[in-house]
């Protein structure tokens, strides 16, 4: 099985970014930003406790979400600022041992992307969403998400959340 760690963002705008993808039917893995990506993460789910420690020790922490931005004319996201997210983010990698991608670590939170064989016009996109989901929320941080893709080639479902502070 393969897995990610995300961070949920307020259920208020996961709404609103959701409906702005359907306009477009535009469906994947529920709005969260990614943390560790899915290669990054072994196909066993033993790697959890190790993050579960890390998660305790980190208490709470604020995340802004920003502008509308773009990854070239591949990905439109939601810049996110926060320090924390940052700091977390360092810690799940090297209590993993994981290494780092080359480009460094961008918080951001995906709208949309291209795919293979399924373009999506992202200036059209990104028109509909300076409207909808602009301004963003600032919000606290209390836990992370664990996803999983239960078969080949299906979207990912949250599989665990994970608190911090506790």
């Amino acid at each position: 099985m393969k897995y990610f760690i995300g961070v949920p963002i307020p259920i208020s705008y996961k709404n609103k970014i959701e409906m702005l993808r359907a306009e477009f039917r535009f469906f994947t893995t529920e709005p969260h930003i990614t943390l560790v990506p899915p290669p990054a993460l072994p196909d066993e789910d033993d790697f959890i406790e190790k993050v579960v420690e890390v998660c305790k020790t980190i208490e709470p922490f604020d995340i802004r979400l920003n502008v509308l931005d773009q990854f070239g004319n591949r990905v439109l996201y939601v810049s996110v600022d926060s320090p924390g997210l940052i700091d977390l983010q360092k810690k799940i990698y090297e209590i993993l041992g994981l290494q780092q991608e080359r480009r460094g670590f961008t918080p951001h939170l995906t709208i949309v992307k291209q795919r293979p064989k399924r373009p999506v016009d992202i200036a059209a996109i990104r028109k509909r969403a300076e409207i909808k989901l602009i301004p963003s929320p600032e919000y606290t941080l209390n836990s992370i998400t664990v996803y999983h893709q239960p078969k080949e080639h299906s979207i990912y479902i949250p599989y665990m959340e994970i608190p911090l502070g506790e």
